[in-house]
């Protein structure tokens, strides 16, 4: 059954020091995109949430082992320091559980 996460964090360590549009900058948007790509993740939206000062990212995989899989790998790379990550649920769907 897939899974769809709704996750918010901030750029990790690896990112420290590095300018957009460079080819370091380059490798480690690579990597960090492999990392996804290995895991079968569909991004459904993502990017800088201004309000709260962090990326916002929806990505749905095959699993929720998927899922943990990639927060797992990109910690380890420290490419991105998550800060929370849960299942996303669509308002139609919550609205339902709550009523019942």
């Amino acid at each position: 059954m897939s899974y769809t996460s709704f996750s918010i964090g901030s750029t990790g360590r690896a990112w420290d020091g590095i300018e957009a549009g460079t080819d370091e900058w380059a490798a480690l948007q690579a990597k960090q995109m492999q990392i996804l790509a290995d895991a079968g993740a569909e991004t459904i939206a993502g990017g800088w949430a201004t309000g709260i000062g962090k990326f916002v990212n929806i990505n749905t995989y095959p699993d929720i082992e998927s899922s943990k899989r990639v927060i797992a790998r990109l910690a380890a790379a420290q490419l991105f320091e998550v800060e929370s990550s849960g299942p996303f649920i669509p308002t139609e769907e919550m609205m339902t559980l709550m009523t019942k």
